[in-house]
């Protein structure tokens, strides 16, 4: 029998969490739904809306223009200066060059390929799981976490003390898990921190139009700095997921972006030819794209409301309005009996939830804080069934006080 010795960059990434606890709540669906009640799926962030007609039709016409073959280093031309485009209508982005574009394999390909770049780093928490179970194990990232306020706001004496010594500093916003959306201000604090300390900022910015209540998402593109890496993602912009296309864009940093380059050619090689082609058209029909990310903001907002409608009222429960993306953090903190511990205490919301058919995804999953929270995402929720879960919050929670 031969001696497994494999590589520890494998051996030590895990499986997502939220993907365990997926298949779980499919598991006690079946049960729980015998009985003729939905389980309703708060778990992942993946959107139920279909990827805008006119982006499919590309996707046919590149094909049907034998758009198969072997795809650019870095990303075909055509699409490069489509994101070049982009950035300056959203952003206001210019001098930005091709060579500063790497297209990749969905935005987690960029933030893999980023995280690869470095061997010490730091970022909020809570966090995406998958930072913590996949980026940083298989990069072999020393990652420290950095836990924000109560109310999500930064503790920016925490930040400077992380990045003294460390390679890069973890952003995403808006936030994954929170729903917070960090302001102008707080952006250029921590820009400035870690430039001060000569550290690089990975922004992660995949969901970047879902922004709501009037406000704006601010862009580290916009900072024109050789230390930012800004990391995009289509999957959540046009509902395109399976596509699997992102990009990183840097600035003023040619070694930063070849070695980006590098990293995609050595693992896939490229992104799929007719999948570019589909993603240009995607950012260069302005006007279909505008209507369709209002479209998907309008129901997301719906929903937004509705859930926070269903918690806000809740005894004992804290919970903020997300200002971006599709998620919601609430505090279930004051209605878990006092005296439980470890995993017991982290799972005990969990596991009441899921027993009422309401499947989450406990707060442990996203780091060492914030673990009597929840994550509750509405991203393939309807509003009947956030409806229908905000009664069923009501019917578990006034009678449950912590003793």
């Amino acid at each position: 029998m031969f001696r497994e010795r494999f590589h520890e960059s494998l051996e030590s990434i895990r499986m997502s969490p939220i993907v365990t606890i997926s298949e779980e709540v499919r598991r006690r669906a079946v049960d729980f739904e015998k009985s003729g009640n939905v389980m309703i799926r708060f778990q992942r962030g993946e959107i139920d809306l279909r990827t805008p007609e006119f982006i499919v039709d590309a996707a046919k016409k590149a094909l049907d223009l034998g758009l198969t073959k072997y795809p650019s280093s870095g990303g075909e031309a055509s699409l490069k200066q489509a994101i070049i485009g982009k950035l300056e209508r959203d952003f206001g982005v210019t001098g930005v060059a091709p060579a500063d574009v790497v297209v990749t394999y969905g935005g987690q390909q960029g933030l893999v390929l980023a995280f690869k770049l470095f061997s010490r780093g730091a970022g909020f928490s809570p966090v995406w799981s998958t930072v913590l179970e996949n980026y940083a194990p298989y990069a072999q990232i020393d990652f420290e976490q950095v836990p924000l306020n109560e109310d999500f706001s930064i503790d920016y004496d925490k930040v400077e003390a992380a990045v003294r010594g460390r390679d890069f500093f973890y952003l995403n916003n808006p936030q994954n898990p929170t729903g917070k959306v960090f302001t102008r201000e707080e952006l250029e604090t921590v820009v400035d921190i870690c430039t001060r300390n000569n550290c690089f900022v990975i922004s992660d910015e995949a969901y970047e139009k879902f922004v709501f209540d009037g406000l704006k998402h601010v862009s580290l593109t916009e900072f024109d700095q050789e230390n930012v890496l800004s990391v995009f993602t289509f999957s959540k912009t046009f509902s395109m997921t399976g596509w699997r296309v992102g990009y990183v864009v840097t600035r003023r940093n040619e070694k930063l972006a070849k070695l980006l380059r590098l990293g995609g050619y050595t693992q896939t090689a490229g992104v799929t030819s007719f999948v570019q082609y589909a993603a240009a058209r995607a950012l260069d029909d302005v006007e279909a794209s505008e209507r369709a990310i209002k479209d998907m903001k309008a129901e997301f907002d719906r929903r937004r409301h509705a859930l926070y409608n269903g918690l806000k009222d809740l005894p004992g429960v804290q919970v903020a309005k997300p200002q971006g993306a599709f998620y919601m953090f609430p505090n279930f903190g004051e209605v878990i009996p006092k005296g439980l511990q470890g995993e017991v205490r982290k799972k005990y919301i969990y596991e009441l939830l899921i027993e009422n058919g309401i499947a989450c995804v406990y707060g442990a999953c996203f780091g060492n804080y914030f673990t009597d929270h929840v994550r509750l995402s509405y991203s393939a929720t309807p509003v009947e069934e956030i409806e229908e879960a905000a009664a069923r919050f009501k019917r578990i929670f006034p009678t449950r006080a912590a003793a």
